[in-house]
């Protein structure tokens, strides 16, 4: 190798190792990346315990996913547990997240993300919801979590 092939190589080397960090970056964010949604809701005033439809509004999706549309909350209670099956559909796709709340602490409120549509088909979270103002006019609702 002459010495102008070398030089050109060293040149190089800088270029490639940005190159390769930036796709490293990327795949890591790719990998766990942050999400919000934010919800505003009417409730039907009534405790639905039975898998029926217990309010209805509109969720603004931000962070990896950028989406915003209606969504319907669905409600099933067996004992001391409340889950809320929460579909949300935009533009690119729906969401069902599936909220866990344990009525007798009322803390955590774990949410996985059961299934996807369209954009959303291989999308997998998990986080919390971390505003439950169900007894507001309208009731607002906060999940917080990261998505692959």
């Amino acid at each position: 190798m002459s010495k102008r092939n070398v030089v050109l190589s060293l040149a190089a080397a800088p270029a490639v190792a940005v190159l390769i960090s930036s796709c490293a970056a990327a795949a890591q964010n790719v990998a766990h990346s942050n999400l919000t949604v934010q919800c505003s809701e009417n409730i039907t005033g009534q405790d639905v315990t039975d898998g029926g439809v217990a309010g209805t509004g509109h969720c603004t999706i931000t962070g990896i996913v950028h989406d915003s549309g209606p969504d319907t909350d669905y409600r099933t209670q067996n004992g001391e547990t409340a889950l809320i099956r929460r579909v949300v559909t935009g533009a690119k796709g729906t969401i069902t997240f599936v909220i866990t709340i344990n009525l007798a602490s009322g803390g955590g409120e774990p949410w996985t993300i059961k299934s996807g549509t369209k954009s959303y088909a291989k999308l997998h979270g998990r986080g919390y919801q971390v505003v439950d103002n169900y007894q507001g006019s309208p009731a607002t609702f906060v999940l917080k979590g990261t998505v692959s």
